[in-house]
C-alpha cells in the first residue's frame, strides 16, 4: 500500500470565502490537509476532506470549464486580528492559546488585547 502524506494544521487557519475577510471562519488546529500545488505567486494550495452529515443546501453546478477550481483562501492568525476573533467566532481556549503561541505574541500584547476587548 503506497504511503500518503500530508500535513496537519499545528495552529488554526482563518478561512474566507467571496472576499470576506473579516468575516471569521477557522479551520480547527488538528486539520489533516493534502498538499495539491504550489504557485509562483508564493501560495500553496491544499486539499481538506469534509463528511457532511443531513442534507445541506447544495447548488449544483454543471461547467464546460474542466476542472474548475474556485478555492477558498486561508490566513494564519495574525495579533490584530484575535480581539475581532475572540468577540466573533466561537475559538476554543486550546485553539486561542495556539493561535498566541504561533504569533508569539508577548503578555504585553495580550494585556493589551485584554483592556481594549468590548463586551
Amino acid at each position: 500500500m503506497p504511503q500518503t502524506t500530508y500535513f496537519k494544521l499545528e495552529e488554526p487557519l482563518l478561512i474566507e470565502s467571496e472576499g470576506e475577510a473579516r468575516n471569521f471562519h477557522v479551520l480547527p488546529a488538528g486539520t489533516p490537509m493534502y498538499k495539491d500545488a504550489s504557485f509562483p505567486e508564493g501560495h500553496t494550495r491544499y486539499i481538506v476532506y469534509v463528511n457532511v452529515k443531513g442534507g445541506p443546501a447544495l447548488e449544483k453546478i454543471e461547467s464546460d470549464k474542466a476542472q474548475l477550481i474556485d478555492p477558498i483562501w486561508g490566513y494564519p492568525v495574525q495579533p490584530e486580528d484575535v480581539p475581532a476573533l475572540v468577540a466573533e467566532t466561537p475559538v476554543s481556549k486550546d485553539e486561542l492559546v495556539r493561535i498566541l503561541k504561533a504569533r508569539k505574541m508577548t503578555r504585553e500584547e495580550l494585556a493589551q488585547i485584554v483592556r481594549e476587548w468590548r463586551d
